[in-house]
This record gives C-alpha cells, structure tokens and sequence, in this order.
C-alpha cells in the first residue's frame, strides 16, 4: 500500500511538472510569434515600393490571416480562461469534503488537456500562413539575387 502511495505522488509530481513545462512552451511560443510578426510587419512595411505589388499584397494577407488566427485564439483562451477559473472557484467553495481536491486537480486537468487540443486548431495554420507570407518574400529575394548575378532581365 505504501508503494502504491509512492507511486500516486510520483504520478502527481509528474502530472504538475508536465503541466508547467506546457505552460512555459506556450509562453516562449507566444513570445516567439509575437516578435515575428513585429518584425514581419515592420520589414513588409518597408516594401511597397520595392517588389511587385501582388507579393505585397499576398504577404500581407498571408500575414494577417496568420495574426487573425493567432489573436482569435488568445481572444478565445481569454474567456474560456475566465470561466474555468469561475468553475474552480465554485469547486474550492464547496463545502469541505474529502474529494475536493481531486475534483479541482481532474478540473485543471481537463482544461490544460482541451485547451492543448484546440490551441493546435489555431496554432497550426496560424504557423502555416506565416511561415508561406515569409517564404514567398524569400523566394522573390532570392530570385531577384541569382536574376543580379546572372545579369537576368
């Protein structure tokens, strides 16, 4: 019984551990595609007048779609966030019983896991449409480099 004990406490350290890992990798995610995009647009921005005007143009709705993914999720964690919270507090003001801290860590729980899973739904082509915005200008960059050293026209 002591083992299994041992055990249970183990899987919870590790349950809290994950949980804190996934929290710090989303930081550092939004952190990274927060800069991205600033730098994306403060770059972009500076092209009007340098590259044909429908590369500007597909760059920036490519980009823009890739910030609209990316600020409809972190609109939509903002209130799925906010009733969750509701939710566990209404669990920690129950009455004290001997499951209540079982129900709130499986509430936290489930939460982390869902939001997990639909984070990916917004991630993804949030990532994809970014990452197409910035390979197109490098493929027009690079283009226009090989065209400079072959003396293209």
């Amino acid at each position: 019984m002591k083992n299994d004990q041992l055990v249970d406490k183990q899987i919870e350290a590790f349950i809290q551990l994950n949980e804190k890992l996934m929290s710090n990798a989303v930081n550092y995610t939004n952190l990274i595609m927060v800069a991205g995009y600033a730098g994306f647009f403060a770059f972009w921005s500076t092209l009007v007048d340098k590259i044909p005007a429908w590369l500007f143009f597909a760059c920036g709705l490519l980009i823009t779609l890739s910030l609209t993914f990316f600020i409809s999720w972190e609109l939509i964690k903002m209130f799925w966030s906010a009733s969750h919270i509701r939710k566990t507090q209404a669990i920690l003001a129950q009455s004290r019983r001997q499951n209540i801290v079982t129900e709130y860590e499986n509430a936290i729980q489930k939460f982390n896991a869902e939001a997990q899973r639909v984070w990916m739904l917004f991630l993804i082509p949030s990532v994809l449409t970014g990452i197409l915005a910035a390979v197109m200008l490098v493929g027009y960059f690079f283009n226009q480099l090989v065209c400079t050293v072959r003396v293209c026209h």
